[in-house]
């Protein structure tokens, strides 16, 4: 089976949402599945009728699919890890984008708001 374009690193941005068909930079219909929630960063169907994130548009790519290839989370041939994405990153609710984590390695001493190692 072919990998989706909107799914590719290199692949051309496909012009609209494949289960709402919304066009790039346009808003997803209400309960379009792709649609994410800007506030949490997860599926908006269902989520809190109260969230007062603004509503998702389409980018041409399924959502994650460019912080994946950003952070090099892919397998396969290419395909975004979005599990892993959704696991380990960050969603960061003002750049309405998943920030990846800060590892550090097992030299390097936390240390306080003072300046003391720990």
């Amino acid at each position: 089976m072919k990998t989706p374009r909107w799914l590719r690193r290199r692949g051309r941005l496909q012009r609209s949402c494949p289960r709402c068909h919304a066009k790039i930079g346009r808003v997803h219909h209400e309960r379009c599945p792709v649609a994410r929630c800007l506030a949490t960063g997860l599926q908006r169907t269902g989520h809190h009728e109260a969230c007062p994130c603004p509503r998702d548009t389409w980018s041409g790519r399924w959502p994650g699919a460019a912080e994946c290839f950003e952070f090099g989370w892919t397998y396969g041939d290419g395909l975004p890890d979005l599990n892993r994405l959704t696991a380990t990153a960050t969603w960061d609710p003002v750049a309405h984008r998943w920030i990846r984590p800060i590892h550090r390695t097992s030299t390097e001493q936390e240390t306080t708001a003072d300046g003391a190692s720990q």
